[in-house]
């Protein structure tokens, strides 16, 4: 199944909420396909970071952890 029939559209939603009232100075969009859709949805952070896969409403706050720390890292 495709990142949209598990969920993907939930997912930035939700994604896009925490990133706001976190007030991290990042951006969250739809994507084209990134061919991965057996473990997706997916995320890349651009232009040089991870990709994050089979994000969840669940588990989100886990994928913005990451995220958090991918940036602390790269400053």
């Amino acid at each position: 199944p495709s990142c949209a029939a598990r969920g993907s559209e939930e997912v930035l939603a939700k994604l896009k909420l925490e990133l706001k009232q976190k007030s991290l100075a990042i951006e969250a969009g739809a994507s084209p396909c990134m061919g991965f859709c057996e473990i997706g949805p997916n995320a890349h952070l651009i232009p040089s970071g991870p990709f994050l896969h089979s994000i969840s409403a669940k588990n989100l706050s886990d994928a913005i952890k990451e995220t958090e720390i991918f940036l602390k890292e790269k400053n």
